[in-house]
């Protein structure tokens, strides 16, 4: 059936969106611009920008138009989300080895694409028999200046990219960067995408990220640097880490005393300093603990067996829960117990955070990116 449509040239009345015509002013809002508006589905819009190539399947990097039709959509029950779990968000892997990425993902019939080359944004997205999206997904890394880098990271730059192309098992795919990297902080992104490449389509303007992205550092020993710079509300973990979003309590049978940006409670002889908002507990053994809102160290050692725990605000009570989205798309204020970040300082990147020269402009091979920076050219995957 659908080759048989694709081989019509006229427009069938039955599938003109008569809502096209509309430009959306008849309700006017501030900063709201008018659509544009067709009475024949855009069929020939590509004719008003005659500067610009037709797309035909392919990648063209001066620019082009497409006229496929986005095509069909899902449900908000079928939109896709994606979670990576290794490396973790300010997690940290050895340098120069090799290691793999996993990425959970749902709602989404992975397996699904076709020739980068010939096919790129030919055909319109498709749904399975389950109302999901059939597709696949990428990988990139990008290396940045520091993990609390605020200038703008630049597309064309990068040093590894992967199309995860086989169909996902047990709900994960996973890519392996096979000659790892150099020491430096790094940002992971996933791109999930239709069969032909286009980013998934979502049925409402007002949805989570269908995407995910974590922060991560590469060191020469594998653990996250001590001094590692975060932002105000970000969060420390490695692995050593015990405590995230827990209830914290302070007890001591000897004299114990802990610092923190704001307030202090702590138990048994030893001394935890937590940078901006944070929920710690130790053993009081001198362990390393991190948590959720900052990073969280213990000095000393204690002969006590109690539990020594802080909060940033010193009364013992937990951090609230996170703000919830609102219908507006805007977020509701924190809960009375909430916690919030006080430190103002920023501190520069330690060396080992530094991170490596920027990539330089990536090459398309399919879906294979290449960076002259990249330590290893296979670190650049193919379709």
């Amino acid at each position: 059936m659908v080759a048989l449509y694709s081989t019509v040239l006229a427009l069938d009345p039955g599938v003109i969106a008569k809502g096209f015509a509309n430009n959306g002013q008849d309700v006017p809002a501030a900063g709201q611009v008018a659509s544009l508006t067709s009475t024949n589905n855009f069929i020939n819009f590509c004719l008003t920008v005659p500067n610009l190539p037709i797309t035909n399947g392919q990648q063209i990097q001066g620019g082009s138009c497409n006229p496929a039709p986005i095509g069909t959509i899902p449900s908000t029950d079928n939109m896709p989300s994606s979670k990576f779990s290794f490396p973790t968000n300010f997690g940290a892997v050895k340098t120069g080895t090799a290691f793999t990425i996993k990425m959970q993902i749902q709602n989404m019939q992975t397996g699904f694409f076709v020739n980068a080359n010939e096919n790129y944004f030919a055909a319109p997205q498709q749904l399975n028999a389950q109302g999901q999206i059939q597709g696949h997904s990428h990988v990139v890394i990008e290396a940045l200046s520091a993990i609390d880098q605020t200038t703008l990271t630049d597309p064309k730059k990068f040093v590894f990219f992967k199309g995860l192309n086989a169909a996902a098992a047990n709900g994960q795919l996973t890519a392996d960067v096979t000659n790892g990297l150099p020491v430096g902080a790094y940002k992971l992104s996933s791109i999930n995408s239709a069969a032909n490449h286009q980013p998934v389509i979502a049925p409402v303007a007002q949805h989570g990220s269908l995407d995910d992205a974590v922060y991560f550092f590469v060191t020469a020993d594998g653990n996250p640097p001590a001094n590692a710079p975060f932002s105000n509300n970000g969060a420390a973990a490695s692995s050593a880490a015990a405590t995230s979003s827990t209830v914290v309590a302070a007890s001591a049978s000897a004299s114990a005393s802990a610092s923190l940006t704001n307030s202090v409670a702590a138990s048994a002889s030893a001394t935890a300093s937590v940078k901006g908002s944070a929920a710690a507990s130790a053993t009081g053994k001198g362990a390393a603990a991190t948590a959720k809102g900052g990073a969280a160290t213990v000095k000393g050692g204690a002969a006590s067996s109690a539990v020594a725990s802080a909060s940033a605000t010193g009364k013992g009570a937990g951090a609230a829960a996170p703000p919830k989205a609102t219908a507006t798309g805007k977020d509701t204020p924190a809960g009375a117990g909430s916690t919030k970040a006080t430190a103002t300082e920023k501190s520069a990147a330690a060396a080992s955070t530094a991170s490596p020269a920027a990539g330089t402009k990536g090459t398309t091979a399919g879906e294979a990116g290449t960076s002259k920076s990249d330590p290893s050219a296979s670190n650049s995957g193919k379709n």
